[in-house]
């Protein structure tokens, strides 16, 4: 995907557009502080579509793999990302209306970014405290495990066994 794809949104969703792509996940600056590290890279789709009220939308499918930050052990969470939304087009003076059918829209607009649109619903979409399942930390794993013997326990056995 070129580094800024802008489209008019209305016009995506009248024609029924589509746009697929991918991002490294590099790019996607305000996603970045949310991760363990910017490894890898999204997958996209952007489909221009009407709602069953003839309402213009925009369809957003976005899968990938994240490296969050568990926050119970500090180490890289894999999160499988899918992210699935359908966005109705509206404008300000829709915004009262829309807010009370409670769907999820966005203002229409004739330079949508699509990029920073992809960006927006993954951080919409991440965990508020993501976390490893349970037993899976890596501070879990360790205090399973039998502590190493100091090497003065080891002398005082050695001193025992001598006797």
């Amino acid at each position: 995907m070129p580094a800024q794809t802008v489209i008019d949104s209305l016009e995506f969703a009248r024609t029924g557009q589509t746009l697929a792509g991918e991002m490294p996940i590099a790019e996607l600056t305000r996603l970045r502080e949310n991760l363990y590290d910017p490894a890898g890279e999204i997958r996209f789709e952007l489909k221009g579509a009407r709602d069953a009220r003839l309402r213009p939308a925009l369809v957003l499918d976005v899968s990938g793999v994240l490296h969050l930050q568990c926050q119970r052990c500090l180490g890289m969470l894999e999160y499988r990302l899918r992210v699935s939304n359908t966005l109705l087009l509206g404008s300000a003076d829709d915004s009262g209306r829309l807010d009370e059918e409670e769907v999820e829209w966005i203002e229409a607009s004739d330079a949508l970014d699509v990029a920073n649109l992809v960006e927006d619903e993954i951080l919409l979409g991440l965990p508020y405290s993501p976390r490893h399942e349970e037993g899976r930390c890596r501070q879990d794993a360790a205090a399973t495990q039998q502590p190493e013997p100091s090497a003065f326990a080891k002398l005082a056995a050695l001193k025992r066994n001598s006797h």
